[in-house]
């Protein structure tokens, strides 16, 4: 849809709405197939609009995950309209400030977001089956489970080894068969799950009024805490140094037994940025996205660090030495 289709459509959708010198800019983040804009309206007040399309399932769970997420007090746009026969949703503006915008701020300023956002995540967290309705819980994307860590894993091989690997398809294909693989996902689907955001990393949270308020939230399901956590605190687009990462990820847990948290933790970020390899490289490499491309290096670095503190997947760290890959 164009910008000029969108204001009739918002004329049509909200007829008590001024929309006369309507400006309609679109928005150009994210590697997903949903478009967003920017309205601004007669009286300088703004909303955002998304467009969205069926290709992927957790586009059409927008909606329901927002009105859980508001149930349980999450900060997150309120939604304004949702025309559910074209695929279009207006929502509030919260600006353009993302936690990604503060990347390069000064330690101290930078950490009390994160531990905002820690907090916000915590709230999220808290939820379980246990405590949610039926209802709400039939409408949330399915929860993770050996299928879906498989999944990432083979995304992983897929879309990042084929590309960047300088070993022959036989060898990828072998290590995917090691046991060791398979031993991380056993060790993810045991534990109790909660609900969780899916993709906690920078550029999907946003700081409006010094809060932290979360968007792309399509993907809430049950899952592992540790995997946001993860997310938070090893994602590719930001650099932190190894006493500030830890420094949140011990905020993160306090509360926890470190004995109980720790091995699930670095099992998640190993998964999380397995995942995230997959992720940057089909969208470059596969789907013209070539921005994606650039953190890429950020992200093999990270996974390069958790595989040497850890002895998790131990057949995979010569795979991604700088000898072994081709960027």
């Amino acid at each position: 849809m164009n910008s000029d289709d969108l204001i009739k459509a918002t004329a049509k959708a909200m007829p008590d709405m001024d929309t006369s010198g309507i400006k309609c800019n679109q928005i150009t983040r994210g590697g997903s197939d949903r478009d967003y804009f920017r309205m601004t309206l007669r009286d300088k007040s703004t909303l955002i609009v998304m467009c969205y399309t069926q290709e992927r399932p957790d586009n059409l769970k927008f909606i329901p995950s927002s009105k859980i997420l508001k149930k349980i007090g999450a900060h997150i746009p309120e939604i304004i309209h949702h025309d559910e026969i074209n695929m279009t949703i207006w929502m509030e503006d919260l600006g353009s400030d993302h936690l990604w915008d503060h990347r390069e701020s000064e330690w101290d300023k930078r950490k009390q977001l994160y531990k905002l956002v820690v907090d916000e995540i915590s709230n999220i967290h808290s939820h379980n089956e246990s405590n949610m309705d039926a209802d709400d819980i039939s409408k949330l994307e399915p929860s993770f489970d050996e299928t879906l860590y498989q999944w990432e894993q083979d995304y992983f091989f897929d879309h990042f080894l084929f590309y960047y690997s300088r070993r022959a398809p036989s060898y990828q294909n072998a290590l995917r068969q090691e046991a060791q693989f398979k031993d991380l996902i056993n060790r993810l689907v045991s534990p109790k799950k909660f609900l969780i955001h899916r993709d906690l990393q920078s550029q999907n949270i946003i700081i409006h009024k010094s809060k932290p308020y979360l968007i792309d939230y399509q993907g809430l399901r049950f899952g592992l805490r540790e995997y946001d956590i993860a997310s938070l605190v090893y994602d590719p687009y930001v650099t932190f140094t190894k006493s500030q990462r830890n420094e949140i990820i011990n905020y993160a847990f306090e509360e926890r037994n470190k004995n109980e948290w720790e091995p699930l933790f670095d099992a998640c970020c190993c998964q999380r940025l397995m995942q995230a390899l997959g992720a940057y490289s089909r969208l470059g490499n596969e789907l013209g996205k070539t921005e994606f491309l650039r953190f890429i290096p950020r992200a093999l670095e990270n996974l390069r660090e958790i595989l040497e503190d850890t002895y998790i997947l131990p057949s995979l760290t010569p795979y991604l030495s700088e000898e072994a890959i081709s960027l």
